[in-house]
Parts: C-alpha cells; sequence; structure tokens
C-alpha cells in the first residue's frame, strides 16, 4: 500500500539522510555504482547519477557495491580506509558546530560537573561504538553470514524485526532533528548579526533588526531550492569549508578571547577557571537540560557503519581508532569550553560565538559558518530524499513528455515536507535545547540502550553470557534510560513553562 511504501522509506532515509550537524564529512567522489544502504532490507534498489556521491549517513564510502535482497545487508564489503583515516573520519564526525554550545553547558553544570558528564558521555560512546563493531563479528559467526553493514540489518539480526523497526524511527528522528539545528544555528547567528547596530557588519547593513524566527524561515526557503538540486558535485567544496569553518571557529574565539574580550591573556584566562562554579546548583536540572546537548557531540554510533565498511582491516583496528578520536575530541573540546566559560562566566551564550562582537573579520567568521551549514544541509539529504522517491514514486518512473511535470511536482513536494519538519523541529526552542533533546532522546537511545541490548542478546545466543559479563551491558543501558527520561522531562517541562 502507500502508505507501507511511505513507512518503510521514512525508515530507509533515517539512515541515508543522517548526518553530524558538526561534521560536513567526507570528500565527495563521484561514484557510478548503486549504494549499499539499508535498502536492501526491502530489496529497494536505488540508483544514482554520476555526479550524486555515494552517501550513508551524510559520510562518502569509498566503494559501493549493489546488494540483492536475499543478502540482506550483510554482503562482504571491502574497504580502503587505514587506521589513522577511520580515526580522522570519526573525529569529523564528532566535532564541529555543536561544540560552540558547549561552553554553555559547563556554565550549567559547573566545571567538574561538566568535566564528569564530558568524560561519562565519552567513555560510554566509545565503548558502544566499539561494542557494535564487536557484535557484526558475533552475529556473523552465530548467523554463518557476513557481517551486517548498517545498523538496522544488525538490530533485526540480534533482536528480531519490531526493534530493527524502532532503530529506523529513531535514527530518522535524529537525522531530522540534526537537520533542524543546522536551521536554528543559523537563525541565532545571523539574528544576532542582524540587531548590532554598533558594528555595522554586512548583515546590520543590508537586513536590520531581522528576529530570529524570521530568519529561520529565510533558511528554510533557501536550503529548500538548494535540496533539489541533482548533481551533487556542486556541493563538492564544503568538506574543506566545514573543516575550515569549524576549526577556525574555534581559535578565533580563543584569540579573541585572549587578546580582544576580555583581553587579559592566556594565563588570566586558565586561574580564572578556579574562580567559576565547580559543581551545578540542580543536578537532576544540569542532568536533563544540558547532558543530551554532550550526547549529541560525542554520541555518532549510527553514524559509525560506513567508517567501519570502509576500513581495511575494522575487526582488530576500529577499536584503537575510536578510541584515538573520542581522546582527541574530549581533551579538545573540554580545554575550548573551559577556557571560553573562563572568559564570559554568567554572560556565555547558548552558542559562545554570540558573545564575540561584530566586527569585520568576526562577522565574515560567522557568515561563513552559516554558508557551511547551507550547503551541507542537501548534501546530508541527498540520499535520503532520494530513497524516499524510489520508495514512493517508484524506482522505473518513466519520464515521458506527459508525467514530467507530475514527477518534478512530486519530488518537490517529498523535498518539502522534510525541509518542513526540519523547520517545525527548529521551533522547539534555542540551538541547545534542540540539540539536547536530540542527543538525550534520539542519539541517547541509539548509543546507550541499543548497543548493550544487542550483546547480551548476542551472549546469550552464543552460550558465552554470564553475570559479570551482563552487569556493565545493564549498568551502560541503565543510564541510558535515564538520560532518555531526564531530557524528555526537562524538554517538556520548559516548552509547557
Amino acid at each position: 500500500s502507500i502508505m507501507l511504501r511511505y513507512m518503510r522509506a521514512l525508515s530507509l532515509v533515517a539512515v541515508a539522510s543522517t548526518s553530524s550537524a558538526f561534521a560536513p564529512g567526507w570528500q565527495v567522489a563521484r561514484i557510478n555504482k548503486q549504494i549499499r544502504s539499508t535498502a536492501a532490507l526491502y530489496a529497494t534498489k536505488i540508483d544514482f547519477d554520476d555526479d550524486e556521491p555515494c552517501v550513508v549517513g551524510g559520510n562518502i564510502v569509498q566503494s559501493c557495491e549493489v546488494v540483492s535482497a536475499d543478502d540482506q545487508s550483510t554482503t562482504r564489503t571491502t574497504g580502503t580506509q587505514s587506521k589513522l583515516s577511520a580515526a580522522t573520519n570519526l573525529g569529523k564526525c564528532i566535532c564541529g558546530a555543536g561544540s560552540f554550545a558547549l561552553p554553555h553547558v559547563f556554565l550549567d553544570e559547573g566545571v567538574f560537573g561538566g568535566t564528569l558528564a564530558m568524560t561519562t558521555c565519552g567513555l560510554l560512546a566509545a565503548i558502544t561504538m566499539q561494542s557494535i563493531n564487536r557484535s557484526r563479528y558475533t552475529v556473523s559467526r552465530i548467523e554463518n553470514v557476513e557481517p551486517p553493514t548498517s545498523y538496522v540489518a544488525l538490530t533485526e539480526m540480534a533482536l528480531g524485526g519490531s526493534v530493527s523497526k524502532l532503530v529506523f524511527g529513531l535514527t530518522l528522528a535524529a537525522s531530522l532533528g540534526v537537520c533542524s539545528t543546522y536551521i536554528v544555528f543559523v537563525g541565532q547567528t545571523l539574528a544576532s548579526l542582524s540587531a548590532d547596530e554598533v558594528s555595522n557588519n554586512i548583515v546590520h547593513l543590508i537586513a536590520p533588526n531581522v528576529d530570529e524566527k524570521t530568519w529561520e524561515i529565510i533558511t528554510a526557503g533557501t536550503v529548500y531550492p538548494l535540496s533539489l538540486i541533482r548533481n551533487y558535485g556542486v556541493f563538492a567544496f564544503t568538506s574543506a569549508l566545514g573543516v575550515t569553518a569549524v576549526l577556525g571557529g574555534i581559535a578565533t574565539t580563543l584569540v579573541y578571547g585572549v587578546f580582544v574580550d576580555p583581553g587579559l591573556g592566556i594565563f588570566e584566562a586558565l586561574s580564572a577557571v578556579t574562580e567559576l562554579k565547580m559543581w551545578p546548583d540542580s543536578i537532576a536540572d544540569a542532568f536533563g537540560g544540558s547532558f543530551g546537548t554532550i550526547a549529541y557531540l560525542f554520541c555518532v554510533n549510527f553514524l559509525t557503519f560506513p567508517i567501519i565498511n570502509s576500513m581495511k582491516n575494522a575487526e582488530e583496528d576500529y577499536s584503537g581508532a575510536v578510541s584515538s578520536a573520542v581522546a582527541v575530541i574530549w581533551v579538545v573540546n573540554v580545554v575550548f569550553a573551559l577556557i571560553c566559560l573562563s572568559f564570559y562566566g554568567d554572560s556565555t551564550q547558548d552558542l559562545v560565538l554570540q558573545n564575540l562582537d561584530n566586527g569585520p573579520y568576526l562577522s565574515a567568521l560567522k557568515i561563513l559558518l552559516c554558508i557551511d551549514l547551507l550547503f551541507t544541509f542537501p548534501v546530508v539529504f541527498s540520499s535520503g530524499r532520494q530513497i524516499l522517491e524510489n520508495s514512493i514514486l517508484g524506482e522505473d518512473v518513466e519520464k515521458d513528455d506527459e508525467n514530467e511535470t507530475s514527477l518534478a511536482l512530486s519530488r518537490a513536494a517529498i523535498t518539502a515536507g522534510a525541509v518542513g519538519t526540519c523547520f517545525g523541529l527548529s521551533q522547539l526552542g534555542g540551538f541547545g535545547t534542540v540539540a539536547n533533546l536530540v542527543g538525550g532522546l534520539a542519539q541517547g537511545t541509539l548509543a546507550f540502550i541499543v548497543p548493550p541490548s544487542i550483546e547480551v542478546s548476542l551472549s546469550r545466543r552464543s552460550g558465552e553470557n554470564s553475570v559479570a559479563k551482563e552487569i556493565p551491558q545493564w549498568a551502560v543501558g541503565s543510564f541510558g534510560v535515564a538520560v532518555v527520561a531526564a531530557v524528555t522531562y526537562f524538554t517538556l517541562k520548559e516548552s509547557i513553562s
């Protein structure tokens, strides 16, 4: 039925269109083969034009193969990535624009509280990412098949079809939520520039005193036609642009605080950390109100399969790559958050970029970050949109003169629905609120609840289970339930108030 096709399409979009809002991804390559994705679970054949990248989860996979319906997404993957390359790409997935929300997280949670939360989240995210990869090979040995190449395929083999559908839905929620933060980030940033009458920055000169919601509407209207573009080769520059914008933003924020505002030097900034609040005023409010933002940063479990699939020796090298990536990103973000908080104290904004003035160079940097997210949006949605179109409209739609207009309108409507949903989610609150909800509810479940459930199930099936082995898994799962409950409660509480 049409409804069944639509529900399946939504599920397929979940994995294919998901991307980290913080990491505009790997180099876009032209690949004329067919995409390997969870569409194989429904025998969905997906064809891409020569100029379209093979994108799974917003990450570019070096090689793509045709997967038959009987293979159930377990075809052997021949990867090319080394351990260092995989660690680098994992780092890109984790670190990005979301880093600019961390100083405000530390404002809520305190120096020790924020560091403890970052450590806990980073450690558990690394453990569960490694657990996912181990489970791939465990189920492979149990079922005597090749390791599954998607999160949904792994979940279906380990926990059954019902839970795999839940993973589909959660990944869709994460996908739409992450993309909605693009809209929020651009809206907040441009609104702050527009309202600044002192600096006379270019945004204020062109569009003075435009509020945040209006900018978000403009942003949604801008990404919509970009998302209709069929040739994704034009977006290849977003990889280098994204890395430059994020690293430049972090470096500029630190340099500005050290030399300009407050401009007291690096040693004074470091000593000021000792004068900050060490623990949150309310542990419950801090946990529910900001831990999800940290999970939004680290819990990229649902994005890791493209990286795993593209590795030369994932079974031996993936765990080390995860540990290296998480450790480096943890250090960078903790240092960045603490120093920025020492600069601005209680005045630290939801996005720390708003604490910077809007002079020519700083406003140019902020605009660069916004432009990067605008052009990342269609890349994130590219493969998901293609899967959605094939699932709803059919794979073999004849492009004759009679139905070409109807086909174009249908495609436009599908894309409009996706962008409209992202805009709706962006209206839940500021960047921190939306990131907290997405990270705590969707990403938290996919990182802290599903992986330990898979490992416990497989250990029991293999006969290798024991109480001592299961206790850590149950502890991680229980922590995940607490994260989801606290973040959901806090968000509902804030929305009502």
